[in-house]
This record gives C-alpha cells, structure tokens and sequence, in this order.
C-alpha cells in the first residue's frame, strides 16, 4: 500500500504559494515528517520560479512585433505560392486537355475550327504563364 497522505498537505501547498505560512501550520508541519518535506520541496520550487522570473530577459514590444509581422508575411507567402502552384497545375493539365483536343488525338467528338486554334493556344499559354506572373508579382526578394 502507498504512502499515507496528510490532510493539512492541500493547506502546506497553498501557503507556500500565498507566501505566508502561519504559526498553526508551522506547529503542524514540525511534527508530520511529510508535510516538512512537501514544505521544503514546494519552497525551493517557488523560490526557483521567482529567481526565473526576476532574471527573465523579456524582448522589447517593438521586437515582439517585428517577428509576428515577419511570421504574417512569411506564412501568407506560403499560401499564395501554394495556392498559385496548385492553380498552375490545374491549368497546365487543362491545357494539355484542350492542345489535345486540338490536334485530335484525343477527344474525337469535340471539332474546333481551324480559326478557333491560335486564340485556343494562345488562351493555354495565357493560363500556364499567368500563375508565374502572380507568383513573381507577389514574392519580394
């Protein structure tokens, strides 16, 4: 069976972290051997935090700033190339559909006109080269 625990331990943790300990529970805690230790641990403990805390190295608001901005502008460069590269993959395969369907080696059901073939492939190349155009258009070096 495990250790026995005291009832006034509850009261020994919460007095160490108010800070004060009061004469009652100091009586107490001079004769239960487990509460003297839980007083001693817990008491290093909050010692440790406070001495932490005073020597924290806290960055100016300026700084803090600097690097959310940074992180914002990095993160919303990721989903606009992500964006522009799933895009561009659309319209590559789109194009590749449509220049197919164009020479006829595919598709049969679908006849474009001879007139209809320089504004289509103009059109495909106009969809894989716009999404560069963005990316390079967005991207700050």
């Amino acid at each position: 069976m495990g250790k026995r625990e005291c009832e006034f331990e509850f009261d020994v943790l919460k007095a160490v972290g108010n800070g004060h300990v009061d004469d009652d529970l100091r009586r107490h805690v001079a004769s239960c051997g487990s509460c003297a230790e839980l007083l001693e641990v817990a008491t290093a403990v909050v010692d440790d935090r406070r001495a932490l805390i005073q020597n924290a190295r806290v960055p100016g608001s300026g700084l803090v700033y600097w690097r959310a901005n940074l992180r914002a502008q990095q993160e919303a460069r990721r989903v606009a190339v992500r964006t522009a590269t799933l895009i561009q993959a659309a319209l590559v395969a789109a194009a590749i559909v449509i220049a197919v369907a164009v020479k006829g080696v595919s598709l049969p059901a679908i006849n474009f006109s001879p007139i209809l073939t320089v504004p289509i492939f103009a059109f495909t190349a106009w969809l894989i080269l716009a999404p560069v155009a963005v990316y390079f258009a967005v991207t700050e070096d």
